[in-house]
């Protein structure tokens, strides 16, 4: 018996990477990943959800938004990780908005799926991960109709 999460990496007969977390619903969602994107695209899928389930600490019918905004945090405030860019401490913006696309794309599925308790996607909606100062763009992006030259 696996403890959930725990991630599983086998090979199908055919020689492609499959994915397990120990939960049912996880390992169908894995299974629906793994058919329409690359193998590395799952990977990170699976290292996200397994990322996210060993902090929540709940079964994936259970979470709340109130969890995914402490996994937020956590991930933000991580002491081990330093950035090597500006020496701060936690994860890059880019690590944080990529693991919670794959929590959102989760909870997307079960709620399309119908057939679970999940009735509302726990990621709100155009959650910000950036933080203040990042580049600011110098030139306007302003489209200029061009003319054709007349012919004499």
């Amino acid at each position: 018996m696996n403890q959930f999460p725990c991630l599983i990496r086998s090979l199908s007969l055919s020689g492609e990477a499959r994915y397990a977390l120990g939960d049912p619903l996880a390992d169908s969602y894995l299974a629906f990943v793994a058919g329409r994107c690359r193998p590395n695209t799952l990977r990170a899928v699976a290292h996200d959800l397994k990322t996210f389930f060993s902090v929540v600490k709940k079964a994936p019918v259970e979470v709340v938004a109130a969890d995914v905004f402490d996994f937020l945090a956590e991930q933000r405030g991580d002491r081990s990780v330093v950035r090597i860019t500006d020496g701060r401490s936690g994860l890059s913006a880019r690590t944080i908005a990529r693991r919670l696309s794959s929590i959102s794309g989760f909870y997307a599925y079960l709620v399309a799926r119908g057939d679970t308790a999940v009735t509302s996607n726990p990621v709100p909606r155009g959650l910000s991960t950036r933080r203040r100062g990042g580049r600011q763009r110098q030139v306007p992006l302003v489209r200029v109709p061009r003319t054709l030259p007349k012919i004499l």
